[in-house]
């Protein structure tokens, strides 16, 4: 029997198949997780694009050493977006916008995996700190997450994840194959669920700095969420934190009303806070700790990291902010910077937020709508914040700040795409398309503190001589 007949057959049935359905029917059928609510307009869009990227196949990316993209973006013009062609920019929104559309045949051999992360191929040096840390607290979009570990990827780095209880099974399974399959990548049991509300959160993160403590080296830790989009490059990332010096990076304001439950109490002594109390004067210990309201992304030294680990108990102050109904994540890491007394290495001063004067951060780049989708380029609010798409492309790369929140794939996977391909070009490739702004990062008021507080005559600026950054400038 000739052996081409039975591989004949299937060819025919296949082909036949599929000029029998329609082409929403052909693209269920390989992305049933493909978003068929969307306008007629959007998905013959999306169709098109996917199929024509399906029939070229084109794999001299990979060949030349270039980033490649998802079938989805394989025809978007990063390089157009981020040279200001707004003509050009308006071809990718609408009913143009690309979401993710998940693999539902995603492979997810250690093999493929290890490729999609870090190509035998790519070459990296070696980082002056020895490594940056990341933990991130995920529940869905698999194919983002790890995107995000992509851009970021370094033999030197080291990224703990947990994930929520109650994310689909699918998802834990995916992860735990990535905890599996990259040697630097922790992926921590699940034994807690997460809400938007900020429940459980800090105590992700908390598990997330017990595990990364103990591997050597790196010397900053970056705390995210599962939509955070890195905007630096691991070079990028290295310098800046070389030029903090040991500062941390957290959000400070005055205290959210309404969140703290004020029949508790809130002083050291009662919440047990320090393992060891014999170094505390008794008015610290007995006096109600300076509470601060801000995020709970941040950047911590190591040394930040290992006094949380090893010099706090925890257990009440995240018993007493549980009991909040929302926000009750946003105030631990700026409590503890605010709080010199307590001598967390790196640590700020509470005398901005007394003046009433929110203190400058770079880890988070966050867009609040205010009740106004029109401040939002991209007019999509969800929670109040502005959903990053294609239209902020040039401002992420342009800004100062480590990561965007937020980036949701299903509704803008451009963007994503483009973020991935400027960090590939900047580490691999040599692209300067923003020359990195150093003075910025050395006048920010907590690296200014940080250097010189302990000199005579210090005087704490709390704004910053090097001016703001206008998010507009860069639209």
């Amino acid at each position: 029997m000739d052996r081409r007949k039975p591989i004949i057959l299937l060819l025919s049935i296949f082909f036949t198949a599929f000029y029998l359905l329609n082409c929403e029917s052909f693209l269920v059928l390989f992305r049933p997780d493909f978003d068929i609510k969307m306008s007629p307009e959007h998905r013959a869009y999306v169709y098109e694009k996917m199929i024509e990227a399906f029939r070229k196949r084109d794999k001299s990316c990979e060949d030349q050493g270039l980033y490649c993209r998802r079938p989805e973006t394989q025809h978007i013009d990063c390089g157009r977006v981020l040279i200001g062609d707004k003509e050009y920019q308006e071809t990718l929104v609408g009913v143009n916008r690309i979401p993710l559309i998940p693999d539902p045949f995603l492979n997810m051999s250690c093999a493929a995996i290890s490729y999609r992360i870090h190509r035998k191929y790519l070459h990296y040096e070696p980082l002056k700190l020895r490594g940056t840390a990341f933990a991130r607290i995920v529940y869905k979009d698999y194919e983002f997450i790890e995107k995000q570990v992509q851009v970021s990827y370094h033999p030197q780095n080291a990224f703990c994840f947990v994930v929520d209880q109650k994310a689909p099974a699918e998802f834990h399974e995916k992860m735990k194959r990535l905890g599996e399959c990259v040697e630097n990548v922790q992926v921590l049991p699940a034994t807690e669920s997460y809400s938007s509300d900020g429940h459980n959160v800090n105590l992700g993160h908390l598990r997330c700095m017990e595990s990364l403590v103990q591997r050597p080296n790196w010397s900053y830790l970056l705390l995210l969420q599962n939509h955070d989009v890195i905007s630096k490059s691991v070079y990028e990332l290295d310098r800046i934190f070389d030029l903090m010096g040991g500062a941390n990076d957290v959000a400070m304001s005055m205290e959210s009303k309404g969140r703290r439950k004020m029949n508790l109490k809130w002083d050291p002594r009662s919440l047990r806070l320090f393992k060891n109390e014999s170094g505390y004067p008794e008015e610290i210990l007995n006096s109600e700790m300076t509470i601060s309201s801000g995020y709970v992304q941040g950047s911590l030294s190591r040394a930040a990291v290992e006094w949380i680990t090893s010099e706090l108990d925890l257990t009440i102050f995240l018993d007493q902010w549980s009991q909040t109904k929302y926000g009750c994540d946003e105030q631990l890491l700026s409590s503890l910077q605010v709080n010199q007394a307590f001598g967390m290495p790196g640590h700020f001063t509470d005398e901005c937020i007394k003046q009433k004067m929110p203190v400058p951060m770079v880890t988070r780049m966050t867009l609040w709508a205010f009740g106004n989708p029109d401040s939002c380029a991209t007019r999509t609010v969800r929670n109040e914040l502005c959903i990053f798409g294609i239209e902020d492309f040039r401002a992420l790369a342009g800004m100062p700040n480590l990561m965007f929140n937020k980036m949701i794939p299903s509704f803008d996977y451009s963007i994503v795409e483009c973020a991935a391909e400027l960090l590939y070009n900047r580490t691999f490739l040599g692209q300067v398309d923003t020359v990195l702004n150093e003075e910025y990062y050395d006048n920010l008021p907590a690296v200014q503190y940080h250097k010189y507080h302990q000199e005579p005559g210090f005087l704490l600026n709390c704004t910053t001589d090097y001016g703001l950054w206008v998010y507009s400038d860069f639209l």
